[in-house]
């Protein structure tokens, strides 16, 4: 849509096209033939209106030469003045038409349509600086235009002065409250966090009658952003009755994705997909349904589907990444990350992943570095402090982990975390404040296996076997995988003189420890969403 400019008349001048259009057209031409100020004010209002005319048809030739006649005779004619701006911003003279503009509101500063061109024209140039002064004085000469309010409160909304926009789009009437007063008022009330008026707002959306579907699916959008799942899903269940369109459904499935409604998720996002099959968005979002769902495999399929259409997207490879990694396939995952990292060195979700699979393929040195490197740019994330400290301990830098460890439980208390800095304590020999700290997690997260296993080895050598036992048959019951607990479990047994079940547990133990490295296992943290796309 083209910039729209203004062909308002001064009200003197409606007032004399009025009075000129009323004569007979005998009685007209007997007045023109007469010499007098009355004649040359309606001549110049009659050519004036002839200029607005000819402007609205696309003739501007022709509104030119009208324009040009009246300003040889009245050079400080300010409609004349700002229809010859108009005019210019037409043939994309922008200097010409400001210049015009500005010379009109020099010779009337009350001039509305001046104001407002002049506005237009400054916003067309990414000048909103400049044009916000100007609108606002415009405002204070007519309070009421839905226009000059509507404008306003876009560009409060631009410099999130929420409450200045809110107070323009305040002043619309209601018959004067259509598509872009909805979105614009939904922006501002989400950028006040007024959720009873959010909710407010969405019952006067349903009940209108302007929306049209792409408005329903941004409105939708922007509620689905902000957290407001099901309103979005109400407002656009309403619109794919009458819209089966590609951007109708795409955005249904997003907010039934954002809602955790995942059988819907997926059927929409299909019905998306089967009208835009190469929509590499709809099959990003497909895979995260699937990735909600626990199945890696086929979000691995969605993905390398969009990877075969834009190859290079760094989201798409970040989620192919994370995904490859989730499934254990760090030889996939590993080559991503390094590329994401390479094109874009301070990107912290890079950065992570990076770090993340050179841990899952056993190169600590290098998730060290990459962690000092995250927290050097960013030192308020817990995970990274996490992840650094697991890295550390893991080279037996005990007290430089222990620093990791406990700057991220400052940051976020988590058991994980909690449960890494008792094992800190328990290998430089602190054994008092690992069982401490052991104890406290599993009286707050019952559920927690490696506590579990790590409190029954604390007791094992206190020679404590029956609180051992209690701990230990807790951790292997919570996770049958864990070594450390499995052969704990079996020298508890043969403490308490019951060899089978001791030796049981050992077969047990030697079995796991064919399959995988006596090591605390690690759970990593969920790694951040990279930024959007521009």
């Amino acid at each position: 849509m083209g910039t729209r400019f203004y062909l308002l008349l001064s009200p003197w001048v409606c007032l004399a096209l009025r009075n000129i259009r009323l004569l007979p057209s005998l009685l007209l031409l007997t007045i023109f033939s007469i010499a007098s100020a009355q004649t040359t004010t309606d001549v110049t209002s009659l050519r004036l209106g002839e200029a607005v005319n000819a402007i609205n048809q696309d003739q501007l030739p022709h509104a030119e030469e009208l324009l040009n006649s009246i300003l040889s005779k009245l050079p400080n004619d300010a409609d004349a003045l700002n229809l010859l701006g108009v005019v210019r911003a037409k043939q994309d003279r922008a200097i010409d038409a400001e210049r015009l503009f500005r010379r009109a509101l020099s010779v009337s500063p009350t001039h509305l349509s001046a104001h407002i061109n002049l506005a237009e024209l400054l916003l067309t140039h990414d000048r909103s600086a400049e044009a916000t002064p100007i609108l606002i004085r415009a405002h204070k000469l007519a309070p009421s235009r839905p226009d000059i309010n509507l404008k306003l409160a876009t560009l409060y909304l631009a410099k999130h002065d929420y409450a200045s926009a809110y107070q323009h789009l305040g002043l619309l009437s209601q018959e004067d409250r259509h598509d872009e007063y909805y979105l614009s008022t939904l922006r501002a009330l989400i950028g006040l966090k007024r959720p009873d008026e959010i909710h407010e707002l969405v019952r006067q959306f349903e009940k209108s009658t302007n929306e049209s579907s792409d408005t329903q699916t941004e409105f939708a959008s922007l509620l689905v952003k902000a957290g407001f799942h099901d309103d979005a899903i109400t407002v656009l269940e309403v619109a794919v009755q009458t819209s089966k369109s590609f951007p109708v459904y795409y955005e249904l499935g997003l907010a039934n994705l954002a809602a955790k409604q995942f059988v819907k998720a997926e059927q929409y996002l299909g019905e998306a997909l089967k009208l835009k099959p190469d929509d590499v968005a709809t099959l990003r979002a497909l895979a995260k349904v699937a990735r909600a769902n626990g199945n890696l495999e086929k979000a691995l399929s969605h993905l390398v589907q969009a990877r075969r259409i834009a190859p290079t997207l760094p989201a798409l490879l970040y989620e192919f990444g994370v995904t490859t990694l989730q499934m254990g396939l760090v030889l996939d995952a590993l080559p991503i990350f390094e590329q994401l990292h390479r094109d874009h060195p301070r990107e912290l979700a890079y950065i992570y992943g990076l770090a993340a699979a050179h841990w899952t393929k056993g190169n600590v040195a290098e998730t060290t570095q990459l962690m000092n490197t995250y927290v050097g740019i960013e030192p308020g994330t817990a995970s990274a402090w996490y992840l650094l400290g697991a890295a550390l301990l893991r080279q037996e830098r005990y007290l430089e982990a222990q620093k990791a460890l406990q700057r991220s439980q400052s940051l976020k208390q988590d058991p994980d975390t909690e449960y890494l800095l008792g094992v800190s304590f328990e290998k430089t020999g602190n054994r008092a404040a690992a069982i401490d700290i052991f104890r406290k997690i599993v009286i707050a997260h019952p559920d927690h296996a490696a506590a579990h296993g790590a409190l029954g080895t604390a007791y094992r050598e206190q020679s404590k076997y029956a609180e051992a036992r209690v701990e230990l048959e807790q951790a292997v019951k919570l996770d049958p995988e864990d070594l450390r607990a499995n052969y704990q479990l079996g020298l508890v047994y043969a403490k308490l003189g019951d060899k089978e079940a001791a030796q049981k547990m050992l077969d047990r133990a030697e079995e796991l420890r064919k399959r995988q490295h006596d090591e605390e296992r690690v759970i990593l943290k969920l790694i951040d969403e990279p930024p959007p796309e521009n």
